[in-house]
């Protein structure tokens, strides 16, 4: 059944464009209260997290927003950087008071909608790790979150390879273009991650 999922996905995607998946808050907050997201914890998703440690390591950004920050498993290794300043952001109230476990005078969290939140601020570094398809318009949300971006900053973006995230990688690949790419694979498939610069 699930293999015909996938099938037909791969099918549709290139038909109809670009389609979220949508989530509300509420149920990404029953979600983490009840630990579903755990698993991301495992050897078998180290892959896109190790990609943006790597490139934040060799970027070395001062100051990082990680868009749609979850419980805060990437700023965790992050957290071996010298950044002086990052900020995590998602809907949930609830992964947002489980990442508050990392909060420090340079590391913050806030609950907030990815496409009205505006920090007030530039970052070297935005990051959308797993994060890009479930928000309705990539293109939109990457457009408005360039002004941002600090000069000479870069996007990095991480996304599960499916027909979803292919979609989402099209739309992206409109307002933004690849500095740089990797393609990592593990047990349970193939992630990408991207550095991004503004078109």
């Amino acid at each position: 059944m699930q293999r015909a999922k996938q099938l037909l996905a791969a099918l549709v995607f290139p038909l109809i464009g670009y389609r979220p998946q949508t989530v509300s808050a509420q149920t990404w907050d029953r979600e983490y209260r009840a630990g579903k997201w755990r698993y991301l914890r495992g050897i078998d998703n180290i892959a896109g997290l190790a990609a943006i440690l790597g490139y934040c390591e060799f970027l070395d950004p001062k100051s990082i927003l990680d868009v749609g920050c979850g419980e805060g498993l990437l700023a965790g290794k992050l957290r071996l950087l010298a950044y002086e300043d990052y900020l995590g952001l998602d809907v949930s109230a609830e992964a947002i008071a489980q990442a508050g476990r990392l909060a420090n005078d340079r590391t913050r969290f806030t609950v907030t909608q990815a496409a009205s939140f505006d920090p007030g601020r530039r970052f070297d570094v935005i990051v959308f790790n797993q994060s890009l398809y479930y928000l309705a318009d990539p293109a939109a949300i990457l457009t408005r979150y360039r002004q941002f971006l600090a000069p000479g900053g870069r996007f990095i973006i991480s996304m599960v390879d499916s027909p979803r995230s292919r979609a989402a990688w099209r739309q992206v690949r409109r307002v933004l273009r690849v500095e740089d790419q990797m393609v990592t694979v593990q047990n349970k498939g193939k992630v990408v991650t991207a550095v991004l610069l503004p078109r």
